[in-house]
């Protein structure tokens, strides 16, 4: 199988199928849906759980059954439009990324099988109980500077630039092996990816996006380079180990591909879980004091958090032959909303879905990192950030609360969703 662009420019879009309910309105990027996904999309659920989305040209799935299925059938319902821009791209965008040495191919989210096992399982050693051991240390370390800073600053203090944009970021470069002296370049080449591929940026935007993309890329390449002729402890390093010791098992590019979508993966969706998550739990302040007062909690209500206030609150296919989902038939080639947000609030699997609650006992149920081969690659090392960001702000601030008045205002795109901002204030 030849190899095949990381990024595609998709125009085509199929028809409604037919028989199949129609929606003229939907549309993930409106304001509505974005303030509360889970409110738009529950009464569809319940009537129209399967229906075609006129205004974007997709198939929208909301029940976690019918969503499920499709993750566990990659061979009819294929991964290989994820990374396409949603809406099409400007030509002056297109061009910057049609240069010759802008060469990423698909290796993980939207590679396909059989080449998507021989590469996942190689990338997924990465990510050993070992490495994340040696994480967790520099993951805690880092958080507590990070929250030192608020503390030195002083209440109120706005949490996303503060801790819940840099920490992940930082924590998927020290995993890729970035030096931390790289981090401010980095981190304004990968933050505004998600508007490019998943959002509504304007021409302007997508110009300088797309030229930050290819900087990264460069630096990706060379970088890969770098340690490939001296290597280190670090993700990058043994996945050039992989290669060395036997071409056919991993590809040159296929490392240099895999270095360069990951800071995305293991960034912005984090982020969003910080943010969600604080939102959720000190909006009730009950459930906050009991995670301050047993720490042992915090793993479950990181599990909840996912599944109530998903970080990423949908997902992607394209049916690759014709095919039938909850009944309807369905075309080849028609695209794929997969709604992870409705289906876990899906009363069908979770009593009393609309709740918040840290001691709900099917919280894991959550299909927050997707199902199937193409399940999360990172998830664990997502959780283990969660887990230790929570562990550090109930032991060092249980008076953490939300500035009262706030609104919460996300950023409108087909797949992502966290606050802007997030306020904070504590006592003393």
């Amino acid at each position: 199988m030849a190899d095949k662009p990381y990024h595609r420019i998709r125009t085509e879009r199929a028809p409604a199928p037919e028989g199949c309910p129609v929606d003229h309105a939907f549309t993930p990027f409106s304001k509505t849906y974005m303030d509360d996904p889970y409110a738009a999309l529950a009464a569809k659920r319940h009537d129209t759980p399967v229906f075609y989305a006129e205004a974007l040209g997709y198939l929208v799935v909301t029940r976690m059954e019918d969503v499920a299925e499709v993750f566990r059938n990659p061979a009819v319902f294929s991964s290989e439009n994820v990374q396409d821009p949603v809406l099409p791209i400007c030509p002056a965008a297109a061009a910057k990324l049609a240069v010759d040495d802008y060469s990423p191919i698909a290796v993980m989210s939207n590679r396909q099988p059989p080449e998507h096992a021989r590469i996942r399982k190689h990338a997924l050693a990465g990510f050993s109980a070992r490495r994340l051991r040696i994480l967790a240390p520099i993951i805690r370390q880092r958080c507590n500077a990070l929250v030192d800073a608020m503390l030195a600053g002083g209440a109120p203090a706005e949490f996303v630039t503060g801790l819940a944009h840099p920490l992940p970021g930082e924590t998927i470069f020290r995993f890729i092996g970035f030096p931390d002296t790289d981090d401010r370049m980095l981190k304004e080449w990968t933050t505004d990816r998600l508007a490019f591929t998943w959002g509504q940026a304007s021409d302007t935007e997508q110009e300088t996006i797309a030229e930050g993309m290819l900087a990264y890329w460069r630096y990706c390449v060379e970088f890969v380079k770098t340690r490939h002729a001296d290597p280190q402890d670090d993700f990058t390093s043994e996945l050039l180990a992989i290669h060395d010791a036997d071409p056919d098992a991993l590809a040159y590019r296929e490392v240099e591909s895999i270095v360069y979508g990951l800071s995305f993966a293991g960034h912005g969706i984090v982020s969003n879980m910080l943010g969600n998550g604080l939102i959720s739990l000190l909006s009730d302040r009950t459930q906050w004091d009991e995670l301050c007062a047993d720490p042992t909690k915090i793993a479950n209500a990181v599990e909840e958090i996912l599944r109530f206030n998903s970080p990423q609150t949908s997902w992607r296919r394209v049916a690759t032959q014709d095919c039938e989902i909850a009944g309807y038939k369905i075309p080849a080639g028609t695209q794929i909303f997969l709604s992870l947000g409705a289906a876990n609030h899906d009363e069908a699997l979770f009593d009393n879905p609309e709740t918040f609650d840290i001691h709900r006992d099917n919280a894991r149920k959550h299909i927050a990192f997707g199902q199937g081969i193409h399940f999360c690659l990172g998830s664990r090392l997502a959780v283990l950030e969660a887990q230790i960001v929570l562990e550090v702000l109930t032991k060092r601030l249980p008076s953490l609360a939300l500035v009262p008045g706030q609104k919460f205002d996300y950023v409108p795109n087909f797949t992502f969703r966290g606050p802007k901002e997030l306020w904070l204030t504590w006592d003393g």
